[in-house]
Order: structure tokens, then sequence, then C-alpha cells
């Protein structure tokens, strides 16, 4: 994902029948939960002080949660370049998390995307946290090859593919 967050909210979240005011602003009542996670996907993951802020934006369980997707790939299981999958997705550019708010059942996510520095259209992930609840699915593209993961439902499909073409 490149360019406006706002613009790609309003985006995704129209895709699911949801009420198309393009904000990413989340609704007041959540933006406590959803705080801990606007920020990029490195910061979640990586136990230490951003060199920007010095704020430790590390979240314990989102990252036993990203491991354990990754994990669950076969793809990155067959990968046969010796450097884990985590470290080349995390070695690319990244945004911060864009909210998707006004989905069908109040439901809100945070969108991430990784990629591989200098290899983007082989090596990418896209990203659904839903803060609520913790879960977590994604769609992974290695080597040409593309694979779900967390068995993400028919809508959360249709999520990610959207975020992928933006």
């Amino acid at each position: 994902m490149t360019g406006n967050s706002s613009l790609l909210t309003y985006g995704l979240a129209c895709i699911l029948g949801a009420t198309c005011a393009a904000s990413a602003a989340a609704e007041p009542s959540n933006a406590a939960a959803l705080a801990p996670y606007q920020t990029q996907l490195f910061n979640l993951l990586t136990n230490g002080k951003s060199i920007l802020d010095k704020k430790n934006y590390h979240q314990p369980a989102f990252s036993a949660r990203f491991d354990a997707l990754l994990a669950s790939s076969s793809l990155a299981k067959a990968d046969k370049t010796g450097v884990s999958l985590k470290k080349r997705l995390l070695s690319g550019p990244a945004a911060e998390g864009a909210v998707l708010t006004g989905l069908p059942g109040g439901r809100q996510f945070l969108y991430y995307d990784a990629c591989q520095a200098h290899r983007c259209d082989d090596t990418s992930l896209g990203l659904l946290f839903d803060p609520a609840s913790g879960r977590m699915v994604g769609k992974l593209n290695l080597d040409k090859q593309s694979e779900y993961l967390g068995a993400p439902s028919e809508s959360e499909k249709r999520l990610l593919q959207r975020a992928e073409s933006q």
C-alpha cells in the first residue's frame, strides 16, 4: 500500500458496503483500542525504542500472532533463500497501519503491508488486524505465488485483494 491512507480506507470500506466517508479517523469509542497499533508494522514487532520519537511501540501479543501467521505459511516453508521471511518482509518501506472503519457489524481493522526491499513485486504481505478480537489474517505473495494466511473469511479476502490493488 502506498499513497493516501484515508483514500485506501474509503475504497476498502466501500467494497464491504460500508458508509463511504473518506475519513481515516476511528470511531471515538474505539480510538483508544486502535491507538497502540497505529504505527509501522516493524515498530509493533520490534522490542525497542523508535529512532524517530524514542517510544516503544512493541506489542508482544501482536508480535506472537504475526510470527505464528508466518510460521503457518507453506510457501515460506518451501522458501530456500536462507533469510527469514520476517526479516525480508520488514526490510522494505512501510507506512503506518490504515484504519478501516464503517465495516459491517461495526468491525474495525488495521491494514498493514510489508515487502522485501528492492523486491516488493516478489515478496510482500498484506495484513488485516482486528484489535478488538486480536484476529490477524493476511495474504502472502512470495516468488510469483500467493497464499492466504490465518483462514480469512471471504469478506476479509476481498479486503486484502482490494488493498493489494491500491
